[in-house]
């Protein structure tokens, strides 16, 4: 067998060409003098992915692209004290750049300004783990109101099908003028309504699992779409009469549907998070019966929810977390610093801010949401 260092140098930057993220060409570069000569000098970011929008949307022109952003953990031992780690999602945008994003809220480096956390990393003795990506639909709408065109983002469910031609499908809601549901396979390049009974236009959560997409809509509704554009629907044999909002993410092997309860809707509006009685009800999806089976925890990890997206994580990867908890932005209070960001404990049953949790106070630096971290800067 031949020796990894005797690899011809066009393979080698085959290679690096295709790497998808800095941090794995960085660590590629590194493995000798010769790998290092023969691949790219600098990671080259991806165009993004493009798609027309959809006839009779509203939209303008044909600049309807998709955006990723990724979550990093990046772990670096120490020998004096625990493993050091930081947690952040970065944004590849349309021009190229690649930007701090906000984990909780829509907002990146590039368009907010502020005094950003700062940190320096040796990428050559850190572990890097992706540990998801998100999709967003970005657009240009007319606005009649204040006649103007108006740019906006979309929550879409994304797959990737056949990584080396860039053939991809999208589940969203992207026609402006009615609440039909559509697939868009670049294959096909073209949209497609899905038949679905009673389309609700917002839907609340949508994500891949297993090469199908799963999307709940407001009424509690299940939805499956198969690649084939097959559509089954079906509502949970125990719904909670008290959600308020809910929320789907892939959680390790797992698709979990989490909804925020509240015992009246009069709870869910006044905006004191501490007069309120919220708590959080996880169910895992069973394939099989097309049912929600509710579970007292998560698997010892912690959620993060964010409006469009949200991912999970091990407690035990990011030491100073307990473990079952969901951290989530305020939604009633986002003018205030110390309640921005709340803690719900599944051993506790309550809502708290962060701010009333020292030890996580420390692993949110100043403004909270762009990174966290064990580490002092």
């Amino acid at each position: 067998m031949a020796k990894w260092s005797e690899l011809p140098s066009e393979i080698l930057y085959s290679i690096s060409l295709s790497m998808n993220n800095p941090f794995d060409l960085i660590h590629f570069r590194s493995v000798c003098s010769f790998w290092r000569s023969s691949s790219l000098l600098k990671f080259r970011p991806k165009t993004p992915l493009r798609c027309p929008p959809p006839l009779d949307s509203g939209g303008c022109g044909d600049d309807c692209h998709i955006l990723r952003s990724r979550i990093y953990l990046v772990k670096s031992s120490d020998r004096n004290g625990p493993p050091r780690y930081w947690l952040f999602k970065q944004l590849d945008k349309e021009n190229g750049d690649i930007v701090l994003h906000n984990l909780f809220m829509r907002r990146n480096s590039s368009g907010y300004r502020c005094l950003f956390p700062t940190f320096s990393l040796d990428l050559l003795s850190c572990q890097v783990f992706e540990l998801v990506q998100e999709h967003i639909a970005c657009f240009s709408e007319w606005s009649e109101i204040f006649e103007c065109v108006w740019k906006g983002e979309v929550r879409i469910g994304f797959m990737s099908l056949k990584a080396e031609n860039n053939e991809f499908m999208v589940l969203g809601h992207l026609t402006f003028t009615t609440p039909d549901i559509t697939m868009y396979r670049s294959i096909d390049r073209c949209w497609t309504d899905l038949k679905i009974a009673q389309p609700d236009a917002y839907l609340e959560g949508i994500v891949s699992y297993k090469s199908k997409f799963y999307a709940i809509d407001r009424t509690g509704r299940t939805i499956v779409v198969e690649p084939t554009l097959e559509v089954t629907t079906f509502q949970r044999s125990r719904p909670c009469d008290k959600t308020r909002k809910r929320w789907l993410l892939n959680s390790g092997d797992k698709l979990l549907l989490v909804e925020l309860c509240t015992e009246s809707r009069y709870d869910f509006v006044i905006p004191n998070v501490r007069e309120k009685n919220i708590w959080f009800e996880v169910s895992e999806l069973d394939v099989e019966r097309h049912d929600w089976n509710q579970v007292e925890d998560v698997d010892g990890r912690v959620l993060f929810l964010e409006n469009i997206f949200s991912f999970s994580c091990l407690a035990t990867e990011i030491q100073g977390f307990r473990a079952n908890s969901i951290i989530f932005l305020n939604l009633w209070v986002r003018d205030k610093r110390d309640e921005s960001i709340l803690v719900y404990e599944f051993d506790e049953h309550g809502v708290r801010s962060l701010e009333d949790i020292p030890e996580y106070v420390k692993l949110f630096p100043s403004p909270p949401g762009w990174v966290i971290s064990n580490a002092r800067s």
